[in-house]
């Protein structure tokens, strides 16, 4: 069997399987009473289902599942990182469920999150070939920085929680971090089927390829007007799965940097804004610019559309562009640019509400 035939299965298996789960999940949800209600940070205004992010993820459970029944040529190192990223996952979706339920607090949040990326970075101590670290830094100068381990675990920690924070904060309007996750899915897949520098790495490819089908097959339900959200059991799952695929196999975070330029910055200048005027960053507001488009008259499809549209750009630039030191160069450059926008945007804005006691969620 092929390599483009175990793909196209393991695409076919996952988007099914996603269409199904989101379906029965959802009639479940509705009986339960699990559903979103409206209020001043929703963007819907009729309660929908909370916590699809469940079906995303059994979704993809059973993609990578089913490729171990196909003729996948794998190393033991390959099978721990893929088995160290599906125990960090339950654990992300296990926790976040309950948080759609009942409403945990930022902080227990975020020390679940920490012990979901500890899944997955500690075994690094066992030794080289163990666990997910981000050890080699691509250098925009030139060449690779390689950091201390102590350093390497500190920088991962930051990626893989913040890049969970990020996706939740992008989760705003209806099919948004869908959206852009699966244009970052599609780049990575391309990126590590097709191999940098020539060398394919088709068993680390199942993996964004598994995490877009099960997109696919949930995104007709949550694109506006949504019918159910994922909520933070989809998009801190999203956050954590996109930040350990791009380290897996070899770290991919230029590209990963590149492709979710817009939402990482938007994250970026949102903190600095609440902690420049004094507020907690766990407490939210209408500061994203997805919120500033909206209030501006935008409307959501046209707002997700731009969105995953410039994240498609930049994946283009990340698969084109021939070193990572020009991408990273590039993501400086164009982060430069956007930062500013953002940040004139945030200037202008006159719809900025207090940070009013709303959990970010």
């Amino acid at each position: 069997m092929s390599q483009v035939q175990i793909a196209v299965i393991v695409f076919l298996i996952t988007t099914v399987t996603s269409v199904a789960f989101v379906t029965k999940t959802t009639d479940l949800f509705r009986r339960l009473g699990l559903l979103d209600q409206p209020g001043l940070r929703r963007v819907h205004t009729t309660p929908v289902p909370r916590g699809l992010g469940v079906a995303i993820f059994l979704a993809f459970l059973v993609g990578i599942g089913a490729s171990y029944f196909l003729p996948v040529e794998r190393q033991a190192v390959e099978t721990e990182r893929i088995l160290l990223t599906v125990i960090g996952s339950a654990i992300v979706v296990g926790v976040m469920l309950v948080d759609d339920a009942i409403s945990l607090g930022p902080r227990t949040k975020l020390l679940w999150q920490i012990t979901a990326a500890a899944i997955v970075i500690l075994p690094r101590l066992r030794g080289e070939g163990h666990g997910i670290v981000m050890q080699q830094v691509n250098s925009p100068f030139g060449g690779t920085i390689v950091l201390p381990l102590a350093i390497a675990v500190i920088v991962t920690f930051v990626w893989i929680v913040g890049l969970m924070n990020v996706m939740n904060w992008v989760d705003g309007l209806d099919g948004l971090a869908a959206s852009v996750t699966l244009v970052s899915c599609a780049v990575l897949f391309i990126h590590t089927y097709f191999g940098p520098d020539g060398v394919p790495q088709f068993t680390i490819s199942l993996l964004p390829l598994a995490l877009g089908a099960a997109i696919i097959g949930f995104l007709p339900f949550n694109w506006h007007p949504a019918k159910l959200i994922m909520g933070d059991a989809g998009a801190m799952f999203l956050g954590f799965a996109l930040a350990v695929i791009s380290i897996i196999g070899g770290a991919k975070i230029a590209t990963a940097l590149l492709v979710l330029g817009l939402p990482i910055l938007d994250g970026l200048w949102v903190v600095a804004f609440r902690f420049f005027h004094g507020r907690s960053p766990l407490y939210a507001d209408k500061g994203h610019l997805h919120h500033r488009l909206l209030a501006g008259g935008w409307g959501q499809r046209q707002i997700v559309l731009f969105v995953a549209g410039i994240s498609a750009v930049f994946g283009s630039a990340a698969l084109l562009l021939p070193t990572r030191e020009l991408k990273l160069m590039t993501f400086l450059m164009i982060g430069a640019v956007l930062f500013a926008i953002i940040g004139a945007l945030a200037l202008r804005s006159r719809s900025l509400p207090d940070a009013r006691k709303h959990r970010v969620d």
